[in-house]
């Protein structure tokens, strides 16, 4: 049955920067040489269908303590050992998969095009429940074990029971005509819910109640058209040390305080990617290409990285100690997080990457555009 919603004009980011037919694309830095001082340790590799198969569409790998979680654009799901790469399980749910997986309490979470949101359990990939929400959820859901958060693309966050999949609230605001493909990730902590819209908003709810504690503009829309008005908060959102730290497109990295929303600092800064953090420092791979370190208590940019300019780079991990980015040609680059010197470098897939790569207790797994799944460590070279 088809279902009957009106959602926002959706504009894929490669018809912005990513193509050659674009007279406006950057050209893109040759590979970069350096002296590597790590040594990059691939642990296993697998296949995880076809990846994203040449669409814009973002498929984020999900990390448990025993295992991974993939999809692909035809709607499979798999799971693999954690420590060997072996494939446990394949679900062939036919859904077209927006956004990618969240993992965690014996499921496994997705949203779709059609806006169904989907649990799965982790152990063997059979479906647990099915809830109809408003829009097309592009973003991964979240929980926290009895709680599940979802966004659609029409400004709704919905609360759903992790254990059946009912609706227990929603919070709905304004979003603009045309937007970003894609979404950030809502997050739940210490009892509230922080979603960020593509209206340059950021918001914190009630878990319980989905009742409104704030709402913030972190990014102001300027310009005529409404390409140039596009200022969504579409990379994900860092909450912690008492702050909830975003990066928009054509906007701001900033900070709001995660009690009450008062602005702490902005800086102008264009990113749709994940950003990072380590030990007080923020990291952002922006639209250009240029990789960045910030304080997180003032916003100072403590280094830049200029070497990948137009590399069309994933967002940001941190893996013991190193910043690390994928790039168009599907290679890693690691790099020092006091200096931004690159200190590593492997091609994981030439086709590129379907996601930001996912590190876990220091153990990076990168996911490529053609489907590619892979485990990998880092050591100093000795």
């Amino acid at each position: 049955m088809l279902k009957a919603f009106t959602a926002p004009f959706l504009l894929g980011l490669v018809a912005l920067a990513g193509c050659s037919s674009n007279p406006n694309a950057i050209e893109p830095n040759p590979l970069p040489e350096f002296e590597a001082r790590y040594d990059v340790d691939r642990l296993w590799r697998s296949g995880a269908g076809d990846g994203v198969d040449e669409t814009a569409m973002t498929l984020t790998p999900a990390v448990t303590n025993q295992q991974v979680f993939a999809a692909d654009i035809h709607g499979r799901v798999y799971a693999f050992d954690r420590e060997n790469g072996k494939r446990q399980w394949r679900s062939k749910t036919e859904d077209r998969i927006s956004g990618g997986l969240y993992a965690g309490y014996g499921q496994v979470l997705y949203g779709t095009r059609e806006g169904d949101v989907v649990a799965l359990d982790s152990d063997d990939g059979e479906p647990l429940w099915r809830t109809e929400v408003s829009s097309e959820v592009l973003a991964a859901p979240t929980s926290n074990g009895s709680l599940v958060v979802a966004q659609t693309i029409d400004g709704h966050v919905l609360g759903l029971d992790g254990s059946s999949g009912e609706q227990l609230w929603d919070y709905e605001t304004t979003v603009p005509n045309l937007t970003l493909l894609g979404g950030a990730q809502p997050v739940i902590v210490n009892g509230r819910v922080y979603a960020g819209f593509a209206s340059g908003k950021v918001a914190a709810i009630e878990a319980d109640t989905g009742a409104p504690l704030w709402e913030r503009r972190v990014a102001e829309p300027s310009g005529r058209s409404e390409l140039d008005r596009l200022v969504d908060v579409n990379a994900n959102m860092l909450v912690e040390n008492g702050g909830v730290f975003t990066a928009t497109f054509q906007g701001q990295l900033s900070v709001l305080d995660w009690e009450n929303g008062r602005p702490y600092w902005s800086k102008d800064l264009s990113s749709h990617q994940t950003i990072s953090s380590y030990l007080g420092t923020l990291f952002v791979a922006d639209d250009e290409g240029l990789v960045r370190a910030a304080e997180q208590r003032s916003g100072s940019f403590l280094w830049q990285q200029d070497k990948l300019y137009g590399r069309r780079l994933t967002g940001t991990a941190v893996q013991d100690g190193l910043v690390v980015v994928g790039d168009f040609e599907g290679y890693l680059h690691w790099m020092d997080a006091d200096t931004g010197e690159l200190v590593a470098r492997y091609r994981h897939d030439r086709d590129g990457f379907s996601s930001t790569p996912v590190v876990v207790d220091d153990v990076l797994y990168a996911l490529s555009a053609d489907g590619k799944l892979a485990a990998y460590r880092i050591e100093a070279d000795d």
